[in-house]
Formats: C-alpha cells, structure tokens, sequence
C-alpha cells in the first residue's frame, strides 16, 4: 500500500507565485503529518510520502498513491478540494482531516471519500484497517486523549527535508486551552479538553531529535504550573520557544526559570491595547495595561517576543492600529504579526456574526488573517483593510525593524533575519482593499 500525506497550503505571492517556490521561507516543521505516518499500523508494511506543501510541491502522479491524506485549516480549504479532485482522478482513494473539514464536514464530504473529525491518533488507524477490508466509513471520529498523553509513538521526522525549515525540530507538549477566548479556533477543536502528555515521553521524543532549537506547537503548554514545573526541566539543555498567555508572562518570576532552562523566545497574544475589546472576546485576563512591563521583564531575561495582534475585534476605534504600531516600536517588540480579526467557522464568533448578518463573505481563501471577511462593528471593511496594511507596511519599514532589533538585543543577528523575512512576506498582500473579492455573499 502507498500512501500520501499532504498537508495543504494556499499562500501566494501578488505575482502568483506559491510561497513555497520564493527564496524566503519561514515555514517550521509539522507536527500532523509526521504523526500520522507514525501511528500506521505496521501490518501494514505501506510505503508512505510527505508533502508540506510550505516547502514542497507534490508530483505530478501524487507518487501513484492509493491513499491519501489532506490535512487543512480553512484559508486552505480550497487548495486541499483542489488536491483531492486530482488525487482521485489518478484512482486514490482521498481523507480529508483538520480544522477546516471538522467543522465543515458536509462541504468537506462533497470533495473527498472520508473526513476525520478532530485528531486522528485512534481513528487514522481504524480508517485504515477498513480501507484495507473495503469498507471505507465517509466520517471517522473517536476519543484521542488517551492515546496521545500515553502513547508510544515518535513523529516520522524523517520523512520531512530538515533543511526546508527555519525550525526542523518541532514538539506537542499538550493539547488544548482552558481560556475561551470567542475568536479562537482552539477550545472548539478540543472539545473543551485539555491534557498533557507523560513527561518521559516527552523527554524520549527530544532525545531523538537532533541537535539544534526546538520549537512547541503547542496553543498554550505553559498555563498549568504543575505540568510547567515537570516540563522545564526536559527541556533545559535545548534553546526552545513557545507560545505563552499573559497569564503566564504576568508572573514575576517566570521570564527567569523559562531563560534558566533555554526558552529564548515566545508567541504572546497580546490582541489589542483595548481593554474593552479583550473583555468581550472572551480575554479580559489580558491585561493591556501591563504590556509594558511584561516586554521589559522578557527582554530583561534574554527572551525575544513574537508579539500577536488582531486588529479590527469588536469594541476597537479607528485609532486600534495607530495606538498598537505605537507600542510595538516603544516596546522593542522584535517581531510582530498582524491579523484582520477572521470569525473561523467552528468558533462562537463564527456563530454570532453569522446571526448577525456581518459575514461578507465564504470565500475560504480570503480567511487568511490578510483580509476582511466580514462587517466590523466601527469602521467599514475598507477602513480596517487600510489599517491592517498599514501596520504591516510601517512596522516592517526599515527604520522600525532596526529601532526595535537593536533596542530589544534579544537576538540581533537572527531578529534582524527574521524582520527581513517578515519584510518579504508583507509583499503577499494585495493593494489595500476590501476583502470580498471572490466570495460567495451571505
């Protein structure tokens, strides 16, 4: 049995170009594939391929595959019908998996021979054992919890071209968010579960790796002290960098035991400097106020931020970007990234702006945080597109990427590569405009 696992990406450049076939990536290794080539049973004796299509682009003969397997989130939905139609044209039998075919089955259906809803260590395995009897189900959904705390499996790493990736070694610690957050895609997925997984494996899993940084994929690993305080300690040895909530950033302590055991750098969703509008999206917990303070604590430490931004969230005035650009380059931010607040289906965002007529549009390629999909509730779309545009275009002008390189020190060779880059992808954007270019009206 052959079997293919691709995961899809749309991303293009304004001349066409996918992001892939550019001289700049910044793409950092999956975690989904590597997996799920992993967990195949070995009754099974399959030649299995990888295809990230960051980095990667598939064969003209999909590698004469008789299964294959698209993971997509939603900007990619389009890309991963697209794969699939030619995939099935060859004779293959098509899986559709991932955020966006979760929580869009019935579409997904339309495109595919079966979709796995939510994670897939238990259900991949039985999907394939029936594919083998013939008897292929159209949904496969089952428990994972278990299976991914306790489970023996090591990622198939070496399916993948390390080379291709600014972060090769790449780590689950846990899965989930105990914070609500409306525009989230996170606590839907998981169901409202979040688990960690046993220590020892994870421990086994870096062992394997070889030399260099890792990165955790993980939304939110460092929230629950106790499993924080186990964590560290495994990773101590290896410069690693992870997303943190601001509950965790706002201790006083933590910036010095995460430099004492490696982290040089985090994912922070600061959101917006708008306290009104954190509190109705669901993270009052942040609190704007205090960012300040938590950037100094970080740099002081060593650690670099990757400060993250929605602009355009309920409750947010013209001034949201002035207000946010001003802060990035007070606060030395070393790098930032901006996003058009997007409603993904499956959120409880997604559902309320769909009550409230304010979704402009279904076109999934446009719902790659570049664009505005839907009606915000103090500007036009027009006016939020502009915004957008302009914190990308000012924050990654060449006297901003060199005032908050060389005021952060965090990291100044790799933070001054990085801004480049981020410089670079700015270019993916189209001219400033209003989102709905394509899509299918509400």
């Amino acid at each position: 049995m052959r079997i293919l696992l691709i995961g899809a990406n749309s991303v293009r450049m304004d001349d066409g170009r996918r992001w892939r076939e550019t001289s700049s990536r910044a793409a950092y290794a999956p975690t989904t594939l590597t997996t799920l080539a992993a967990l195949i049973p070995p009754e099974f004796d399959a030649e299995v391929f990888l295809i990230d299509e960051a980095v990667d682009e598939p064969p003209e003969d999909f590698y004469r595959a008789d299964l294959v397997g698209i993971s997509a989130m939603t900007p990619d939905a389009h890309r991963a019908y697209e794969l699939s139609r030619q995939a099935r044209a060859l004779g293959a039998k098509v899986v559709l998996g991932g955020y966006h075919p979760t929580f869009m089955t019935e579409e997904a259906l339309r495109h595919c021979d079966a979709v796995v809803r939510g994670f897939a260590e238990t259900a991949w395995p039985q999907l394939l054992r029936d594919y083998a009897r013939g008897q292929l189900r159209r949904i496969y959904e089952s428990p994972w919890e278990e299976a991914f705390t306790a489970g023996n499996w090591i990622p198939r790493r070496d399916l993948l071209r390390p080379c291709a990736y600014v972060a090769s070694n790449t780590l689950e610690t846990s899965r989930g968010c105990r914070n609500q957050c409306s525009f989230c895609i996170v606590p839907p997925m998981h169901r409202g579960s979040f688990v960690q997984r046993e220590i020892g494996r994870i421990r086994r899993e870096i062992e394997s790796m070889p030399a260099g940084p890792i990165g955790i994929l993980d939304a939110n690993p460092l929230e629950d002290a106790a499993f924080a305080e186990q964590l560290m300690p495994v990773m101590s040895g290896r410069n690693w960098y992870t997303a943190v909530s601001s509950k965790v950033i706002s201790d006083p302590g933590w910036a010095r035991r995460a430099s004492a055991a490696g982290c040089r750098g985090v994912v922070a969703g600061f959101e917006t400097l708008d306290q009104n509008a954190l509190g109705l999206a669901g993270k009052s917990f942040n609190r704007a106020n205090s960012y300040d303070e938590i950037c100094r604590r970080l740099h002081g430490e060593g650690i670099a931020i990757l400060g993250c931004f929605v602009l355009g969230l309920d409750g947010e005035g013209p001034d949201a970007a002035d207000r946010v650009i001003e802060f990035v380059n007070k606060s030395c931010i070393d790098v930032a990234l901006y996003s058009a607040y997007t409603p993904f289906p499956g959120t409880a965002d997604w559902r309320r702006l769909q009550s409230e007529r304010r979704i402009l549009s279904t076109d999934w390629r446009l719902y790659d945080g570049r664009h505005v999909v839907f009606q915000p509730d103090r500007m036009s779309p027009e006016d939020l597109q502009h915004q957008l545009h302009r914190a990308w275009r000012e924050t990654y002008s060449l006297p901003s990427i060199f005032r908050r390189v060389l005021g952060s020190m965090t990291m100044p060779v790799a933070g001054m590569a990085v801004n480049l880059g981020f410089r670079f992808y700015r270019r993916t954007f189209t001219t400033a405009r209003a989102a709905v270019l394509a899509g299918e009206r509400l």
